[in-house]
Formats: structure tokens, sequence, C-alpha cells
């Protein structure tokens, strides 16, 4: 790679940053804050953006363990973006998980939709705001060159 802006993953993180905190302040009202004040109330969901996004390039970084090269996402593949959602919902569901269990977490309010006890909001998270990395991260790489695949 000649320089960074030709790297997916700064684009996985970039974009994904900033989708996820888009995301992380337009959920905050299916979350308990507890009586935070506006501003610790965003700097914790920035915090959280941090999380989001490094989960982003570390499911990329595995699904590129399965691929031919790491622009793979040039090209949709269905096995590459199962491993790479499937990462990503696994490592959060874990987050959650333990969030709503320990005192440096989250608590969900009465309007949170839960499945098994994990929230529906964090879920479907996963399945969109990554996904619309993916394809900005590419149309930012290659412009309209991308390939639709398999």
């Amino acid at each position: 790679m000649r320089n960074y802006l030709e790297m997916p993953e700064i684009w996985i993180a970039t974009n994904g940053f900033l989708l996820a905190f888009l995301w992380e302040m337009l959920q905050m009202p299916v979350y308990d804050m507890g009586g935070l004040s506006t501003w610790q109330a965003t700097k914790n969901c920035a915090f959280a953006t941090f999380g989001d996004a490094g989960i982003m390039v570390f499911a990329y970084w595995v699904a590129t363990r399965f691929a031919p090269d790491r622009l793979w996402l040039r090209q949709w593949h269905v096995r590459l973006l199962a491993t790479y959602l499937s990462v990503g919902m696994l490592v959060t569901i874990v987050v959650e998980h333990f969030a709503l269990r320990s005192d440096w977490g989250w608590t969900y309010s009465e309007t949170m939709p839960t499945i098994a006890t994990i929230g529906l909001v964090p879920i479907l998270m996963w399945l969109i705001v990554p996904m619309v990395t993916l394809a900005m991260a590419r149309r930012s790489l290659f412009g309209g060159k991308a390939d639709s695949g398999d």
C-alpha cells in the first residue's frame, strides 16, 4: 500500500466511527442514562463508538484471513460478509452481556426490546452500520469501479 488512504482498515475505522456515533446518539432513548448530563452521555457514546469502530476493523481482519487479499471488499463475497458480520455480532453480544452485568456498563430503559436479555437495537446496529460502513469504505477506495460479487 502506498499510503494510508489505500488501506481498507482506515476507511472502515473512519466511516464506522462516524456512522456508529450517529447510531449511538440516536439510540439513547432506549438506554437508561442514570441521570447523566448531556455532556457525560455524549462522552460515553463517543467511548462506545471507538469500541464499535474497533470491532468493525477486527471483524474485517478476521474475514481477511479467509480472503485472497485484504481488498476483498472490492467484490462482495457472501462467505466473507457472513464472517465479518458473525464476528462482529458475537463480540457485540458478549460486550452487551458483560456490560449489562457490571458497574462500568449500561442499562436498558423499559423501551428497549430484547432477545434473550440482549437489546435488539445493538443487534440491529451490528447488521446495519457495519454493512453501510463496508459500502462506504469500498466506495472510498474504489469509487464506481467496485464489482458486485456472489
